[in-house]
């Protein structure tokens, strides 16, 4: 029965003879001699310290040193690669959120056992973290509620240590020196189209060919000029006095660098001052930080600083009191606009200029005597100067935060307590956006605006409740907590904009030509309570068998009344196998862990009234009356929350005396009720009805490996790897269909999904191909298939998210790298898609475009035509008949115009790409000085180290950073190199 154990648990591979190769040792004897090992404590829900060994949920931590010299501006970046199943999406672009998710969800944040509705991460300092304890699925985070369903990053501060006084100073300093992938651009070819172009009076018309970079070939030589260059009217032509009209210039590759000429080095700066101090009575900590970031895109950054004040008190025996306060400002004067369009600097610097145009050139952004009027750019109605942007369209953000919290506990007798907490968070948000006159957007251009946003937000948790602890023999124990909780929020916001700016640069609303106006979706004002009862009970018995239970059960005020009450239950268990059965001696420690949970979210389509059909004020005024309007959703009155079921099963392992530890996981979860808006015929009055509609499976598994590789008394050698794998797919569609539409940003459009695909899969309507896969062209272009259903582009979610990382020490010196990326996963590039539409790729330098160019149709795409014959599709999609008869395609085109008319999207898996990547994400090398040497200096410790960020890629897109797992013309991917300092008095 051992054996057979053994095996099932994949813990024995190739034993000849098991009495032979298995020492049978006292259960007893191994516990006590690792169990210092394996009783790992870690932070659970509601802040709960609990052992590892317990509990029958995968929880992985986290901690806060690993934060301390290698800086983000956003700490959470820092975790990339270091938690199985967790998933950040970096961003290359200032002060943009990482994307977050966990199990294929976005997790709660939560700070000292508060969460954190808001999850704005950019106000947590990373010198003040502790460690990290990442919850995984809704088991682990059930008492949260309906917050918690997806589960939760516990984030617990540092509260001071006991012992003297100490001050501790942490500087880094980083600075973004080089690009690990940036666009590259051809730069043969200036602006224009069909290969001409002559300004005229930056209109784009006529020849100054419509602002595509199409234009004629850079650099020819042209004896018959003064410069021995072909030359041409450009933007920056001195005007003929005689004629007024510009005079030609050499036509010559002035910009082959503008990229790197454009962009600035970025720095990003950290500092920390701390002070702790602790005795049998009290403890106390004060924080104070400060983080500045200098972008790479000129005169824009990133300031936070924080004032942290923390500590605990045991001013009796049986009363504890710990507390946490924090107050943080996030402000900036101006930070890049993202996302693909006018407002974004690549489209202007990377997309629509040509290397015809030296960006140094445009520095001077004002056209002369027109200050303040007209901005200085080639082209004036479709694009914006960089720098005009940079200096003059100004984005400042203002927002102040403040978040507290206190917990008491209060022996009422030897087994019995009682606890209290209050948390609140508090926020002020001042944002404007100063937009110049002669601002480009699309196809306008502007006199000039001014909009200004307020946010306010307030909330606070309250809750009281008693706990329970007793063993009741040495081989049963319980521990329980019960509590009333109430969480209550209010949040208002406010917007207000010009409508045209009287006088150019005065940024106020008093300047406003017309009637200034207040949008509808910027100015609201929401509240929300939820009244909750919710408790656990764990038990232990022989040691061995563990179990907790949990329930909650919440009253919410975002759903209608006798439908607005709802059941939060879980249930989860462990076992060690140590303690059972007997073990060969090279395992330390085995366990078997299962759970259970059911979760409903409290909102419909997370928004507060959602459930509330009424009159709307429009942004419509009519004769100067304030029009309304009843919303166009018709609500389901039998609507349901969306809820999911989720179990989970692991095992966590150690080996040769716990140098080797692994952990594994298996979870499912079924998300049922999902919101469905179905499109309806606009005669009944309403545009869509929301119900429950979609169901969907996740699941996943997760492997976790640590090990101390080497472990001697002046070398030490340890590592760790994650590895995770998840999948979600469709398993139901509302009203039976077997398709419907899913929306995934990796594309940034909805998708088309059959019941039983997976729910990540990218579609879009190609080109129709031959039997073969040619494409088939038509009159020389790709003829658009007729089939009724988009096809498949591959799926978003890669196959295996990885880290791994590597920690060496040899007496002062340590060394540690981390390495992370994906495996897999398919994204959309924007960036390449429009680098072929607007000719600025590298793969349009050929003999076809000069061909173009000299008004010569030569290029005969790759595929065939069709003769005769024709091709059916069934209402699937599927291929009904196919008659077609095909030759090879012999029509020549114009080179350009094919290239502006497809994006070379056939040739090009119509720009999706594989998201797989390495990334080295951090290495950091550091000296810690002898401490005679550091009292010689007057101070207690010191340490200094060499610290880099993303410091190489390896991915075969090109031109952009998968990292993010989207591109919509993100900002260029840096390095960064630095020093820490780190001293302790």
């Amino acid at each position: 029965m051992k054996l057979s154990l053994l095996i099932g648990l994949g813990l024995v591979s190739g034993l000849e003879v098991y009495g032979q190769n298995v020492q049978k040792i006292d259960r007893i004897d191994t516990l006590n001699t690792h169990e210092k090992k394996i009783d790992e404590v870690v932070i659970t829900a509601l802040g709960i310290k609990k052992d590892k060994k317990t509990l029958g949920y995968a929880v992985q931590e986290v901690k806060g040193d690993v934060f301390e010299k290698a800086k983000e501006p956003n700490f959470i970046n820092s975790l990339s690669g270091r938690v199985a199943g967790l998933n950040i999406k970096n961003s290359t672009d200032l002060f943009q959120d990482p994307g977050i998710s966990l199990r294929g969800a976005k997790p709660l944040i939560v700070i000292d056992g508060v969460p954190d509705r808001t999850a704005d991460l950019w106000r947590i300092n990373a010198d003040d973290i502790d460690n990290i304890s990442v919850l995984k699925g809704p088991t682990a985070s059930a008492l949260y509620g309906s917050v918690g369903k997806d589960g939760a990053i516990m984030i617990t501060t540092k509260k001071g240590k006991k012992g003297k006084m100490s001050i501790s100073f942490n500087n880094s300093t980083m600075f973004q020196t080089s690009f690990i992938r940036i666009p590259k651009v051809q730069t043969t070819y200036g602006g224009g189209n069909n290969g001409k172009y002559a300004y005229i009076d930056g209109s784009g018309s006529g020849s100054e060919g419509g602002g595509w970079i199409w234009g004629p070939k850079l650099d020819q030589k042209d004896p018959t000029t003064p410069s021995g260059y072909y030359e041409t009217p450009q933007y920056n032509s001195p005007i003929d006095p005689a004629t007024g009209k510009p005079i030609p210039l050499p036509w010559i590759s002035r910009g082959k660098n503008n990229i790197k000429n454009f962009f600035d080095t970025g720095v990003i700066q950290s500092n920390n001052l701390s002070v702790d101090w602790g005795s049998d009575k009290a403890t106390f900590r004060l924080s104070l930080s400060n983080i500045y970031q200098k972008g790479i895109v000129p005169n824009t950054d990133l300031k936070t600083t924080s004032i942290s004040l923390a500590g605990s008190m045991h001013p009796t025996e049986k009363l504890t009191i710990n507390s946490t306060l924090t107050y943080n400002k996030e402000y900036t004067s101006n930070f890049p606009e993202v996302g693909y369009g006018p407002t974004n600097y690549l489209y202007n610097l990377v997309l629509w200029t040509g290397a015809d145009v030296d960006v140094r050139d445009l520095r001077n952004y004002w056209v002369a005597g027109k200050e303040g009027y007209q901005q200085r750019h080639y082209n004036i109605s479709y694009y914006n100067n960089p720098y005009f942007q940079a200096y003059e369209y100004l984005r400042p953000y203002y927002k102040d935060n403040v978040m507290g919290n206190v917990n008491l506990e209060y022996q009422i007798i030897p087994n019995l307590s009682a606890k209290a907490r209050v948390g609140t968070n508090i926020y002020a948000l001042n944002r404007e956006y100063r937009e110049p006159k002669s601002y480009i957007g699309y196809g306008n251009k502007s006199l000039g605006n001014y909009t200004q946003i307020n946010g306010n937000y307030f909330d606070i948790t309250s809750e009281v409740g008693l706990k329970y602890q007793k063993r009741f023999s040495d081989n049963f124990s319980l521990t329980g907590e019960g509590y009333v909780s109430n969480f209550y929020r209010e949040q208002k916001n406010s917007e207000i904009r010009t409508d045209g700016l009287v006088s150019p640069g005065w940024y106020n609303l008093f300047n406003s030509i017309g009637p200034l106006f207040a949008p509808k979706a910027g100015n609201r004002k929401e509240f929300e309570q939820i009244n909750s009862v919710y408790g656990y009970v764990d038990m232990e018995i022989y040691k061995a068998f563990f179990l907790n239970m949990t329930a909650r059960y919440d009253k919410v005020s975002t759903l209608p009344k006798g439908n607005n009450g709802y059941f939060y239950p879980s249930v989860s268990g462990s076992v060690l196998l140590n303690q059972l059965i007997t073990l060969p001696d090279w395992i330390s420690f085995a366990k078997l862990r299962g759970s259970l949970a059911q979760v409903s979210n409290g909102k419909l389509a997370n928004d507060t009234y959602g459930y509330i059909a009424a009159f709307e004020k429009s942004d419509v005024s009519w004769n100067g009356q304030s029009t309304f309007a009843f919303g166009d959703v018709l609500i389901d009155s039998n609507i349901k929350p969306e809820t999911s079921n989720s179990w989970e099963i692991g095992t966590n392992i150690s080996f040769l005396k716990s140098r080797i530890n692994l952990d594994v996981a298996y979870y499912q979860t079924r998300d049922y009720n999902n919101l469905a808006s179905i499109p309806l015929s606009e005669g009944v009055g309403y545009k869509t009805y929301l119900t429950n509609g979609n169901v969907f499976q996740r699941k996943g598994v997760e492997f976790t490996l640590n090990a101390d590789v080497i472990k001697k008394s002046d070398f030490r050698w340890s590592t760790q790897l994650n590895l995770s794998h998840y999948r979600r797919y469709l398993k139901e569609a509302y009203g039976g269909k077997d398709y419907t539409t899913i929306y995934n940003a990796a594309n940034g459009r909805n998708n088309f999904i059959r019941v039983e695909e997976r729910a990540d899969k990218l579609t879009a309507m190609p080109y129709e191909t031959s039997p073969d896969g040619q494409l088939v062209l038509q009159n020389g272009y790709p003829v658009s298939s007729t089939a009724p259903f988009e096809s498949n582009m591959g799926y978003s979610d890669p196959d295996w998210t990885y880290g791994l990382s590597n920690n060496f020490s040899y007496k002062n010196f340590s060394l540690s790298l981390l390495f992370d990326g994906r495996l897999g996963g398919t994204m959309y590039s924007t960036t390449n898609q429009k680098m072929w539409w607007g000719g600025i790729a590298p793969g349009t330098v050929n003999q076809y475009r000069d061909d173009a160019n000299a008004g010569n149709n030569t290029y005969i795409a790759p595929g065939v035509r069709v003769v005769s014959g024709s091709i059916t599709y069934d209402q699937n999609g599927n291929v009904k008949s196919d008659t077609r008869v095909f030759v090879q395609n012999d029509v020549a085109v114009n080179y350009n115009a094919y290239m502006q008319s497809t994006s070379n999207a056939f040739e090009s898996n119509y720009h999706y790409y594989k998201q797989t990547f390495i990334k080295l994400r951090e290495i950091t090398v550091t000296y810690n000085f002898e401490k005679s040497f550091a009292e010689k200096l007057g101070v207690s410790s010191a340490s200094v180290s060499l610290i880099g960020r993303n410091l190489w890629l390896a991915s075969k897109i090109k031109n952009v950073d998968p990292d993010s797992g989207v591109d919509q013309l993100q900002t260029p991917a840096t390095r960064s190199f630095g020093v820490n300092l780190n001293v302790k008095f």
